[in-house]
């Protein structure tokens, strides 16, 4: 099952103009049934190229009760948001 991170931004469009502009992207696994170690342990990941192929992308621009409100999913082709 592909990993699925939760990012601070209006859309794709967003996160990849701030790639393009050298920012390092986070975002955050929030699952609870995520290993505590490893390439999909729970906590910031890097949108980068060591981000697992296929790793969804959720956008989200709030926060309701400490949890994030999905608007946008998008999937992680290596270098972007698809």
């Amino acid at each position: 099952m592909a990993m699925k991170i939760y990012v601070e931004a209006k859309s794709k469009n967003d996160i990849h103009a701030r790639i393009d502009a050298g920012e390092v992207v986070h975002g955050f696994n929030y699952s609870m049934f995520a290993p505590m170690v490893g390439p999909e342990a729970a906590g910031y990941h890097a949108l980068d190229a060591n981000l697992a192929v296929g790793t969804l992308i959720v956008t989200y621009t709030r926060k309701v009760g400490g949890n994030p409100v999905s608007q946008y999913y998008y999937t992680w082709n290596g270098l972007r948001c698809t």
